[in-house]
C-alpha cells in the first residue's frame, strides 16, 4: 500500500518529534528516512548499532522516537531499545523492523514497553501511520521542541 494525495496521513501536520532511524542496510536506511523528512518530520540516522548508540549517548541529543533495525553486524536493535528504554528521557516510542524476529520472541521486558514490531517487507506509509499512532498515544503535551540547528 502506497501513501496517495487522499491519503489522510499526508494532510496531517507533522509530529514536530526526533526521529532516529538505524538501519545497517543502506536502501532501507535511505527509504524511511527520505519519506520521513519529505513528511516534514526531524530525522537523525545511524547506519550501524554502535553510531546508534553513541546517538542515543550524546547530551543533548533527545530523541522522541527510535525505529531500528533488529539484526546488524555489529549490535542487535533489541539491545539499542534496551538502551534507549534505560536512557532518562528516552524516546517515547520505540518501533523493531524486522524479517526475522517472532512477535513471541519479544522479550517481557520490551513487551511492557510496548516496543512494536514492524516485519519486513513493509510499507513505508503503514510505518509512518504507526509512528504517529505511537507519538499521539505517548507523547507528553507541550510546545513543539525547536529544531536543530544546522552548522
Amino acid at each position: 500500500m502506497t501513501a496517495t494525495p487522499s491519503d489522510p496521513i499526508l494532510a496531517a501536520p507533522i509530529l514536530a518529534a526526533r526521529i532516529l532511524v538505524v538501519d545497517d542496510e543502506p536502501e532501507i536506511l535511505a527509504s524511511v528516512a527520505g519519506y520521513l523528512r519529505r513528511r516534514g518530520e526531524q530525522v537523525i540516522t545511524a547506519s550501524s548499532f554502535s553510531e546508534g548508540m553513541e546517538i542515543l549517548a550524546a547530551p543533548g541529543t533527545p530523541i522522541d522516537i527510535l525505529i531500528t533495525d533488529v539484526r546488524m553486524p555489529d549490535g542487535s536493535g533489541v539491545d539499542l531499545v534496551r538502551a534507549a528504554i534505560k536512557r532518562s528521557g528516552g524516546p517515547v516510542a520505540r518501533i523493531l523492523m524486522t524479517g526475522h524476529l517472532e512477535e513471541s520472541d519479544l522479550a517481557a521486558d520490551l513487551k511492557a514497553a510496548g516496543v512494536k514490531i514492524f516485519y519486513k517487507p513493509f510499507s513505508i506509509a503503514a510505518l509512518y501511520r504507526e509512528v504517529r499512532a505511537e507519538w499521539e498515544a505517548h507523547r507528553v503535551p507541550g510546545p513543539p521542541p525547536e529544531p536543530p540547528s544546522v552548522g
